[in-house]
């Protein structure tokens, strides 16, 4: 029983270290596609050798939905490519460390000051957390409001109708037909259509 106790110690001795006082948010440029190599770099050997200094990394992405044909794909994309956020305790030896790694270019804006922390108002946004609301997901649509569509799947299937409006987050479309010389609105999936 007393092993577990102890087993369990370490682990509360961690959650304080990364809410240490101390701790900043900095911005490191890394190589375009190697932002990932860089934030194991930071939360493994950099941490070991500075430990309780190296707090949360972060690479800010969104959700991007696209819909082709009759196929739609979610993927996450990077919001800032080629950048690496991270809660650090700096000081000049970590600073020599981090620009020495070989997928690190340095900190922006210059390379060669000392780093600059971000300000709050920087870190709320960079977190998604502006205005208390998170960023919404981007749905890319391949057609607007106007243009003519064909419906290619359902009970529309090969009628034609023109775009009245378009539902990003819920993924519909309105759109208006003309049948029996009279103008029906039918709501359906972006997968449901594409262009003429």
């Amino acid at each position: 029983m007393e092993d577990q106790d102890r087993a369990a110690e370490p682990a509360q001795e961690e959650t304080p270290s990364r809410e240490n006082p101390a701790f900043r948010w900095y911005v490191v440029h890394a190589f375009s596609g190697y932002e990932q190599r860089v934030q194991k770099f930071l939360e493994g050997p950099l941490a070991r050798k500075f430990p309780g200094r190296v707090g949360k990394t972060l690479i800010p992405v969104e959700e991007v939905t696209q819909t082709r044909g009759s196929k739609r794909s979610t993927r996450e994309r990077k919001l800032y490519p080629g950048y690496v956020f991270v809660q650090l305790e700096l000081d000049e030896e970590m600073v020599l460390d981090i620009r020495a790694m070989g997928n690190i270019s340095g900190f922006p804006p210059g390379n060669r000051s000392y780093p600059q922390p971000l300000s709050d108002d920087e870190v709320k946004r960079v977190l998604g957390q502006a205005d208390g609301k998170e960023a919404p997901r981007i749905v890319r649509v391949p057609f607007t409001v106007g243009q003519t569509v064909r419906v290619i799947d359902g009970p529309f299937n090969n009628f034609s109708g023109v775009v009245e409006s378009i539902n990003p987050e819920r993924g519909r479309v309105r759109v208006i037909f003309t049948i029996f010389g009279r103008k029906a609105p039918v709501e359906l999936d972006f997968a449901q259509v594409r262009l003429v």
